[in-house]
């Protein structure tokens, strides 16, 4: 198993997919635009940065159905937006090993991940009890 790194840049109006993201405003926050190159610092400050890391730049929906990613123990989404999050969990969410878990950064303070979430686990009959980690963040453990 190798740790992966997702960068992506933030969907804009233009390039919008799904209703519930219509008014995101996302990419108006300068704050929110971070660099390849920033990821790889950080990666590197925290000494997480070896041969084992891969970064994929771009779209979720571009880089994720080809990434060669097998079993995660761990998948941490930040997607923000519903595309973005159904993205991650169309391509990402199978390959979360049997009692690995699933984190999501977004679902308390972004309308749209939170639907997207709950759209994935209704489609896939999720039912997997999920726990608040604080005010808009939450988690859970994959047991089928």
């Amino acid at each position: 198993m190798f740790p992966w790194s997702q960068f992506s840049s933030i969907n804009t109006a233009s390039s919008v997919r799904h209703p519930s993201d219509n008014n995101a405003t996302f990419h108006t926050f300068k704050g929110l635009a971070i660099s390849l190159d920033l990821v790889k610092q950080n990666f590197e400050k925290y000494g997480h940065l070896d041969q084992q890391v891969h970064f994929l730049k771009g779209w979720f929906r571009d880089t994720l159905p080809t990434a060669p990613i097998g079993k995660l123990a761990v998948l941490r989404l930040d997607g923000d937006m519903y595309e973005a999050t159904m993205d991650a969990l169309i391509y990402l969410y199978p390959k979360v090993s049997f009692g690995g878990y699933l984190i999501v950064d977004d679902y308390g303070c972004v309308p749209a991940c939170k639907k997207a979430v709950h759209d994935y686990r209704q489609a896939h009959g999720i039912l997997d009890k999920i726990v608040s980690i604080d005010w808009t963040g939450i988690y859970w453990q994959r047991t089928n």
